[in-house]
């Protein structure tokens, strides 16, 4: 992969969970009902926690190397 397409591609990966926690999460802000034990915003922020690491670790090795398995 060229190093202009790795770029355009972690520059994606990058606001994907900026969508996912500012434009969605409203969405989620209600008491009920309960998931895992938690209110549904809390539900939601614990996984995009994990999965904005993902993300953000995907990003690293785009722009590092130019490809995620490398």
């Amino acid at each position: 992969m060229d190093r202009e397409t790795a770029q355009k591609y972690a520059m994606l990966l990058g606001i994907i969970p900026w969508v996912a926690y500012v434009i969605i999460s409203p969405f989620f802000n209600k008491p009920r009902p309960l998931i895992l034990g938690m209110p549904p915003l809390m539900f939601w922020n614990t996984i995009w926690l994990i999965i904005t690491s993902l993300c953000l670790y995907g990003a690293y090795k785009l722009e590092l190397g130019g490809g995620l398995l490398e």
